[in-house]
Order: C-alpha cells, then structure tokens, then sequence
C-alpha cells in the first residue's frame, strides 16, 4: 500500500476543517441571545458628578441601591454654588431593555424629580448616566460596590 503526504496546502486544508467541524469557526452568541434585564441592576453603586441646572452650577455624591425588580432608593450630599444638602434620600423606578440601556425617574424627600438615561454592561457591574429633563446638563458613571 502506498502512502499519501500531504504538503502544506493539505495540512492546512485539513487544519481549517477541523477547525470549523470543532466549532472554532462559528463566532459566538449574539449579544441579543443574552439579553440585559432588571436584574442586569441589582446591589449597592455609588457615584458622584457636578454639572449645570437651570444655569448654576452644582456637584453631588450619593449611593444607590437598585434592587433588580425595577425599584430603587439612594441617599447624596448636594452642593448648590456652595449652598450645602445632606444626605437627601430618595425613592425611584427603573427600566432595563434587552440591549443594556433604559431610564430611571428618581423623586427626593423634598419633591425633586430627575429623569435619566443609562448605558450598561451585561453585568451591570457599572453603567453611565445622563439626565434627560430640560435645562439639566450632567453625565455619570455608577459603580457596584460590595
């Protein structure tokens, strides 16, 4: 019996097969097949920013519980072109779309309404926030802590 040798070109070849028979080149899930949900935000993040509303200057610092089931609650210290707030606490709600992006609406102690956009990572881990209401300037970025 005679044997056949494969040259590179039938090495390759045969490396290339297998290749796609093992799966290798198929390329992963669609980010669509896991998609973000309430729960993608979920645990304790803190934050802090500054930023211009209604043309004064301010800059704040809290942290939010968002508890994975479309509510959340927080507390933050307000500067107000140095007029000082101490942990105001304050109650919301939250969506999550399939494709890690979705709203929060926040209302404080005092009746003080914020609306925001979010953009986030499958793993909710940290997420960047702007506000959505006419005459607010101000982005963010929450972290998970632990």
């Amino acid at each position: 019996m005679k044997r056949a040798v494969l040259g590179p070109i039938g090495v390759g070849l045969l490396l290339a097969v297998g290749l796609l028979i093992g799966g290798a080149g198929h390329p992963e899930q669609a980010a669509s097949e896991n998609p973000c949900s309430l729960r993608t935000l979920q645990g304790t993040y803190v934050y802090h920013c500054s930023g211009l509303v209604n043309g004064v200057l301010f800059a704040f610092a809290g942290q939010d519980q968002y508890n994975g089931d479309g509510t959340m609650s927080g507390v933050y210290s307000f500067s107000d072109n140095g007029a000082i707030s101490h942990n105001v606490s304050y109650t919301g709600t939250y969506t999550v779309n399939p494709d890690c992006t979705g709203t929060v609406t926040t209302t404080d102690e005092n009746g003080g309404v914020v609306r925001a956009d979010l953009f986030f990572g499958r793993d909710g881990a940290e997420f960047n926030f702007v506000l959505t209401d006419s005459g607010d300037v101000d982005a963010g970025v929450e972290r998970r802590v632990h």
